[in-house]
């Protein structure tokens, strides 16, 4: 139908429509009227209900997105105040698997939810003590599972428990179980579920599950205090991880996994005092990291991993006495971690990468001599250090290395003559560690206090 027809058309409607109502008496024109109102509210109600579904799951999402970076921030959690070392490192393969069960669990219960992480643990609760399952009992599991790890350790080690015990077959939920165990300290707990995790790997299409299986496994020996035994699941884990990187030169993920893999074999190495082995693996790590990070100058995982492996290089550097090499690796860290803050400005974790590179460049300097230039690096430092730890004042590491900076300032001040200054930023410090001993003597007390609410919370079912 042409344009002119379709005018026609219109025209013809509107003449007879208009003959209809001058036949007719008043009653029938406000019938006409109230029609027409009715089709008009309707279909504003649709155009409402439809932007208020679009806000809801643009809500939704959002609210999925900040669940996975709480759960990625408590991966990168010490187990511990103060803890140091390998549990701090990276989980290979966890936090993706937990970002697929918190995936799962947006699509049925934080859906009916309304996004709140409590009502949907509630209503897994409800399902799994005898209501309709959305999936499989297992699959219920671990979604209960990635949901009780935003604020409860202890709830989603026993789900994670039970979707292994359902799903023995599961790898992921393996590999859950074993991650948690670890970080909750049952260590022999953690060795059974990774060594079962590299058995039901199989041989074909398995690799990539057995050999980070077999690197979680080398961290539960090292916390055993197995040392050589550890050193040896590293350097299995590692030979599979670069065959298969080999095979499939396109897949990050297989790169960077062999990239972590060296770093954790340096960093025994270097904690056994063999500092050439250890740089040598560093650097290994560090072209694996480079080739990543030019793949993709904006994935800030990639840019991160170039920047701790420079500062990896640095440590040892300084170790072995080459001050100037030190120096130059720690500042080309410190270049890099300075661009993921400036395009990651909401990040504290961000800033305080900045602030940890400053510091040992501080370190490196103050050795050389270089007092003057010591003191400015720790300054920047300390006032990115004071920034981050106020965003996250329940981070006790952080406090703890804050003090640590006020120390170091404060006693350069106090070397210079300032003492005034020196005596207010040492007081500073020492407020920061008088109120974490202070948090240490209520422990056995908080302890008491969380068996109380745990007995309660099971009260109410799994």
């Amino acid at each position: 139908m042409g344009v002119a027809s379709l005018l026609d058309g219109m025209r013809s409607y509107g003449h007879g429509l208009a003959s209809w109502i001058a036949a007719h008496d008043g009653t029938a024109l406000a019938a006409v009227g109230i029609a027409l109102a009715g089709l008009v509210g309707v279909t504003a109600y649709r155009r409402h209900r439809r932007k208020s579904a679009l806000a809801r799951a643009a809500r939704l999402q959002w609210g999925i997105h900040d669940l996975k970076e709480r759960l990625r921030v408590r991966l990168e959690e010490p187990r511990a105040p103060f803890a140091d070392g390998i549990d701090r490192a990276p989980t290979l393969g966890a936090s993706e698997a937990l970002e697929a069960d918190i995936e799962a669990a947006a699509r049925t219960v934080l859906l009916e939810a309304g996004g709140r992480p409590g009502k949907a643990k509630h209503m897994l609760r409800q399902r799994l003590n005898g209501g309709k399952l959305n999936g499989s009992e297992a699959a219920c599991w671990r979604q209960l599972g990635a949901l009780s790890l935003l604020d409860n350790t202890r709830d989603a080690l026993k789900a994670y428990s039970r979707a292994a015990e359902l799903a023995p077959n599961d790898q992921q939920a393996q590999m859950l179980l074993g991650v948690l165990s670890l970080r909750a300290g049952r260590l022999e707990a953690a060795e059974t579920a990774f060594r079962r995790q590299i058995e039901r790997a199989g041989d074909a299409g398995g690799e990539a599950a057995r050999y980070r299986a077999g690197t979680m496994l080398g961290d539960v020996l090292a916390a055993k205090g197995e040392r050589e035994a550890a050193l040896a699941a590293y350097e299995s884990a590692l030979r599979e991880a670069v065959a298969l990187a080999e095979r499939e030169p396109h897949n990050a993920a297989s790169q960077r996994d062999v990239s972590i893999t060296h770093d954790r074999i340096g960093d025994m190495l270097l904690e056994q005092a063999h500092l050439d082995l250890a740089l040598e693996s560093y650097r290994r790590s560090l072209a694996v990291a480079e080739t990543l990070a030019k793949r993709d100058a904006t994935n800030a995982v990639w840019q991160r991993d170039l920047s701790v492996a420079h500062d990896r290089i640095a440590e040892v550097l300084e170790r072995k006495g080459d001050l100037d090499g030190a120096l130059a690796s720690f500042r080309t860290g410190l270049s890099l971690a300075e661009t993921i803050a400036r395009r990651n400005p909401e990040r504290s974790e961000a800033r305080w990468d900045v602030s940890a590179s400053l510091d040992r460049i501080g370190d490196v300097l103050l050795a050389k001599g270089q007092v003057r230039e010591a003191l400015a690096t720790y300054r920047r430092g300390l006032d990115l250090a004071e920034e981050a730890a106020a965003d996250d004042p329940t981070r006790t590491g952080w406090q703890r290395d804050l003090a640590v900076s006020y120390h170091k300032v404060g006693s350069l001040e106090a070397f210079g003559g300032n003492e005034s200054e020196a005596r207010e930023l040492l007081e500073r410090g020492r407020a920061i560690i008088a109120r974490l001993d202070r948090i240490a003597a209520y422990q056995a007390q908080w302890r008491s206090d969380l068996a109380k609410f745990d007995q309660a919370l099971g009260n109410l079912g799994p």
